[in-house]
């Protein structure tokens, strides 16, 4: 029974995300008739850095809807039916634009890729930054890595996955395990 409790602990843990000092968040923002919008969000908690590389993808599935451009004259922000790099990256004239200079950027079926940041400056990590919108098929995952630079230094690098469990699935999760083990425990003792 110790066993049981003590590996369902560990599964607990393994399946919530670590705390970093650097993360990216992914938002549900909507659907589609094929597929589930999120947007992604960097969250530098305040921490100073001028550079990032982020690769986002599939797990062993493709983005649908992918937009290269604008909507007429707006760009298209959080919960936008496509998959894209936001735009107010790029732009400062927008309003919230972030005046990044992207060496590498690209959104395709099989991966949304953004590297870079303001030249000479530091990112703003005073508050959450939309970095892009992903559609996956309605069930899927989406897995994304992300290197973050301080003059030419490595300060931080993050991986993880959405959508996580939520924390009541994982305690429904725990409870049923330890009724299983202890149902067993219950057939399999010897009669006196």
């Amino acid at each position: 029974m110790k066993k049981i409790m003590v590996l369902t602990l560990l599964l607990s843990l393994l399946a919530c995300s670590s705390a970093s000092a650097i993360d990216i968040t992914a938002e549900t923002t909507g659907a589609t008739r094929d597929g589930v919008i999120y947007s992604l969000y960097l969250d530098g908690k305040d921490e100073e850095f001028d550079a990032v590389d982020l690769s986002i993808v599939g797990d062993g599935v493709e983005f649908l809807d992918i937009l290269q451009g604008w909507d007429g004259f707006i760009p298209p922000g959080p919960g936008y039916p496509s998959t894209f790099i936001s735009l107010f990256l790029r732009g400062p004239t927008f309003a919230g634009g972030q005046g990044w200079t992207l060496l590498n950027s690209d959104a395709t079926t099989a991966e949304v890729r953004i590297a870079g940041g303001p030249l000479g400056a530091k990112i703003d990590t005073s508050a959450p930054i939309f970095l892009a919108n992903v559609i996956l098929p309605v069930g899927e995952r989406g897995i994304y890595t992300g290197k973050f630079v301080n003059e030419g230094n490595t300060i931080s690098e993050v991986t993880g996955f959405w959508p996580i469990p939520e924390p009541s699935s994982l305690l429904l999760l725990g409870l049923g395990l330890i009724s299983l083990a202890g149902t067993r425990r219950c057939t399999q003792r010897p009669e006196a």
